[in-house]
């Protein structure tokens, strides 16, 4: 069994479900699988959602990956490709982009081959290319809360059908992190409790904000309690900074956290 996917490649299906053998929480591929999506929602899938082979320890030439086309450090692109050849000396990996991404593509070879190389560390290969492999996962992950092997089957089955027959879907943070064995949150997005106008309130409260989006959540805060600038500090008898500035500073944090190597924080 092969899929073909827009640039007329092929992914080897019976290869991958070998790979996926070393991954217990991926299941494998079967006939009665069809939805892989298409275009933008397809991308998402694959690169926000699926599980994927991070350590790159079954990565082989031949391999359907998601990977930075375009390191734009403003405007990043993410898209689809095959590995054309692998130089695990440098770190670095020939990929044949799919053609639906080479538009993007910002040097003249780039644009007429469709080959770029890239750094190993913005390519992923995603062990979940059916939206039912994604599916089974959480079904799995959601029914083990259950005491026996009877219910956990029971609860498996009714899972598995509204999630594969797209009766109900998840949250992203619910699709990535169910039955995957991480510490990634189930939950979007998190509003926080108000500040504390202090410096121990302040760190407190950007620890928190830190582990959440590390885990994958988004946050809300509000700084509203915080002092303006120039209010007397009585403590160090100086004056404050202000709350913009503190603001601005866990703001900063989206752009130190990954999420999942895949995007950046979100704060509100």
């Amino acid at each position: 069994m092969s899929i073909v996917v827009e640039d007329k490649n092929k992914i080897d299906i019976m290869k991958l479900n070998k790979d996926i053998e070393l991954f217990p929480q991926v299941h494998p591929i079967t006939d009665d699988m069809k939805l892989t999506h298409k275009g933008v929602s397809r991308l998402v899938m694959l690169d926000r959602y699926a599980f994927k082979d991070t350590e790159k320890t079954t990565l082989t030439e031949g391999d359907f990956v998601v990977l930075t086309v375009k390191a734009d450090p403003k405007f990043p692109a993410r898209g689809l490709g095959f590995v054309k050849a692998i130089d695990w000396l440098n770190k670095v990996a020939d990929i044949q982009v799919d053609s639906e991404f080479v538009s993007v593509l910002d040097n003249e070879e780039e644009l007429e081959t469709g080959v770029i190389k890239r750094s190993l560390d913005v390519i992923d290969k995603p062990l979940e290319i059916f939206y039912e492999q994604i599916a089974r996962r959480n079904a799995t992950g959601l029914s083990t809360v259950e005491k026996t092997e009877e219910k956990q089957k029971e609860w498996f089955d009714k899972f598995n059908d509204e999630l594969s027959n797209l009766n109900f879907i998840p949250a992203g943070r619910v699709l990535y992190g169910a039955g995957a064995e991480t510490d990634v949150t189930y939950f979007n997005c998190y509003v926080m409790p108000y500040i504390q106008d202090s410096r121990e309130g302040i760190s407190d409260h950007r620890k928190q904000v830190m582990e959440i989006m590390s885990r994958g959540g988004g946050v809300g805060t509000n700084g509203s309690t915080l002092r303006p600038r120039n209010t007397l500090a009585k403590g160090v008898n100086g004056k404050s900074s202000g709350s913009v500035s503190w603001l601005d500073d866990i703001a900063k944090l989206t752009h130190l956290v990954e999420q999942g190597g895949s995007r950046r924080g979100k704060l509100y």
